[in-house]
């Protein structure tokens, strides 16, 4: 019998052949009227790609952001059209792999997998976001299955998350009926998104990860149901849609034995979590997301306060033991590792640090070490591809 690791590793290793591909997300996510205006600039950084949001135009002000409404209002096609359009005369050059956000959960009232209007609203617009991906130029979506919604007082959870079977609104069905809806609901995803653009890339913050890297039973876990809504995914998917666990633990990673770790759990032991692990292995990739001013809440507040821009970089603001976060030389190492590693993409999350605004659309509390440090991390992955940081091996 194949070990699936080494299964996984040959097909993945012969599907991620070439550069990877470095995507841009942080507070500074911009708009496609932003883009259409600064893109030239933009381009000038190190990246090759973006996620955005879409702006909707004629439509109540609470609405106008599409990514964070899709489960609670149902948008038109009329709505979208104008934003579309402008979309359309954005001209990309080096930005390829640009992503439309898409938010899964619902940050004002409750969202349930049993809740069947709620998702015939998601659905139908994510056919439409689908089409805005395909007519747009778009390479695909971020996902984002994160619950914002506010923390209940009692176990500091978010009191929405349609993943959480603690939130559901249902009471009475047991934990294997909201596993099978989540399974369905992945199912009739996939088919909506095959229908109206069946080569997308479905770039998720996280899938597996969160769900495998907890001690706690399915049952009991934050996103304890999101693996099931994965699988859905992969059994109905048409072969060209590509589903991509974004893994954004890796927020902190800074050394290439940690990316290594995380993909070797991924591609063994968190198969566990699927229900189809054939359609895992051969069909389930590997991305990581590192966060460049990693956990600067903390050392920024008084500054955020104020109003004023955080000196993030100075490493004087860190405890000892987590100065290396702001080093930009480990900082070069943790995106060539991840660039050398992945399966296809590595995404840069940033808050202080704006590498574009509208005051300032060539960059903002950016030190020039950190884009130095990106711009070389990016030269060594090419050159070094398979080197750097490689993939391990079923005895690792």
């Amino acid at each position: 019998m194949t070990h699936p690791l080494a299964a996984s590793l040959l097909i993945l290793s012969l599907a991620s052949t070439g550069c990877a591909q470095l995507i841009e997300w942080g507070w500074d996510e911009p708009d496609q009227t932003f883009l259409k205006t600064y893109v030239a600039t933009m381009e000038r950084k190190p990246f090759d790609g973006i996620v955005f949001h879409l702006t909707v135009p004629g439509v109540p002000a609470d609405l106008a952001n599409f990514s964070w409404h899709l489960a609670d209002h149902r948008y038109q096609w009329s709505d979208l059209r104008p934003a579309l359009e402008e979309l359309k005369t954005i001209p990309f050059g080096r930005f390829r792999h640009n992503f439309l956000r898409i938010n899964l959960n619902s940050t004002d009232r409750p969202f349930d997998l049993l809740d069947d209007a709620a998702w015939e609203t998601l659905l139908a617009n994510l056919r439409l976001a689908a089409r805005i991906a395909r007519d747009g130029g778009l390479r695909g979506f971020m996902v984002d299955p994160e619950a914002y919604a506010a923390r209940d007082p009692e176990d500091d959870r978010p009191r929405f998350n349609v993943f959480d079977y603690n939130r559901r609104a249902v009471r009475e069905a047991p934990f294997d009926v909201y596993r099978s809806a989540a399974l369905r609901r992945g199912r009739e995803s996939a088919a909506i998104l095959g229908e109206a653009a069946p080569d997308l890339v479905l770039l998720f913050a996280f899938a597996y990860s969160f769900p495998c890297y907890s001690s706690k039973p399915e049952e009991e876990q934050a996103y304890g149901l999101l693996p099931a809504f994965i699988d859905g995914i992969l059994m109905a998917k048409p072969k060209e849609l590509v589903v991509v666990e974004g893994h954004e633990p890796s927020y902190p990673y800074r050394y290439c034995h940690q990316f290594q770790e995380a993909y070797r759990r991924l591609r063994s032991e968190c198969r566990r979590l699927s229900s189809v692990p054939q359609r895992y292995d051969d069909d389930l990739r590997i991305a990581f997301g590192i966060w460049m001013d990693n956990e600067s809440g903390e050392p920024c507040e008084r500054h955020r306060k104020e109003g004023k821009p955080c000196p993030w970089a100075d490493p004087t603001l860190y405890t000892e033991e987590a100065r290396h976060w702001v080093d930009p030389k480990v900082f070069e190492e943790a995106v060539a590792s991840a660039l050398d590693l992945t399966d296809g993409y590595v995404w840069i999350y940033s808050e202080e640090p704006r590498w574009w605004t509208s005051a300032r659309p060539d960059g903002e509390n950016v030190p020039a070490e950190f884009v130095q440090a990106v711009e070389q991390a990016k030269e060594r992955a090419v050159v070094r591809r398979g080197s750097i940081c490689p993939k391990p091996t079923k005895d690792d």
